[in-house]
């Protein structure tokens, strides 16, 4: 996998977001060396190439997903997507999602979140600041989550800066649910974005969505086999797509 250098050289604010993005994660991730004993870090690094899409071709088609535990009551999410490495050999950055949460009670299943969204191209950044809410984790509903193996957490991002600063708010939620009693090879994960007032082209539906949807199934070691269902009312004309490759994960 190789960066285009003329696509580097053409875009002043690739190499930004890059340097910005990778200081981030040595950030994270040394911090996370010092985690307290009581909280011992837990990361989870997933590579994810999709050589398939069966619809938009230029899709996203490799991604990289961290998250993991901090000191204290802090803990960290983040993606990086590249598009163009398995149709041109190219990784050229897309997208990019840094969360940084905080919790406010080691009782409460609610958390600070402040989000970090960097997009190619310049003057599309914006950052977003909310509460989310552990479904799973909440008091009373547990016990039901734990039975059917389901972990859900819901995100408000209610204020917005940067393009566009102060309109619309979203709703993110994600899922992962596993099937010990059908397979431990199994599981299903996935998130749905709902973006509420915020002005947009004519074409876009009043309050878009973005989602997707991923079941996957290991194959060897860390090594699964996945596929995924993607929507994305942004994207007029090519809403929906599928992918399929595999993913190698990595947990310490």
């Amino acid at each position: 996998m190789s960066c285009d250098p003329a696509h580097i050289r053409n875009n002043s604010s690739y190499l930004h977001k890059v340097h910005l993005i990778l200081g981030i994660l040595l950030m994270v991730v040394g911090s996370g060396a010092y985690a307290q004993e009581s909280k011992p870090p837990s990361w989870f690094v997933d590579f994810s190439l999709y050589p398939y899409q069966h619809s938009v071709k230029n899709d996203t088609d490799f991604t990289t997903t961290i998250r993991g535990n901090l000191p204290g009551r802090f803990s960290y999410f983040g993606y990086l997507n590249f598009k163009g490495v398995t149709t041109s050999g190219s990784a050229v950055f897309d997208r990019s999602e840094q969360n940084l949460r905080y919790s406010i009670s080691d009782r409460a299943p609610i958390d600070l979140n402040f989000q970090g969204v960097l997009v190619r191209g310049d003057g599309n950044d914006f950052y977003q600041v909310g509460l989310g809410w552990r479904l799973h984790d909440t008091p009373g509903w547990q016990e039901f989550f734990d039975r059917i193996n389901l972990a859900y957490r819901m995100t408000f991002q209610l204020r917005r800066f940067g393009v566009d600063d102060n309109d619309g708010w979203a709703m993110e939620h994600f899922f992962r649910m596993t099937f010990p009693g059908v397979s431990e090879r199994l599981y299903l994960s996935g998130f749905v974005d709902q973006i509420f007032d915020q002005p947009g082209p004519e074409a876009w539906p009043s309050n878009p969505i973005v989602g997707e949807v991923q079941l996957g199934v290991r194959l060897w070691n860390r090594f699964y086999a996945i596929g995924e269902y993607r929507v994305n009312q942004k994207r007029v004309g090519d809403e929906e797509n599928f992918a399929a490759g595999i993913e190698y994960k990595v947990r310490w």
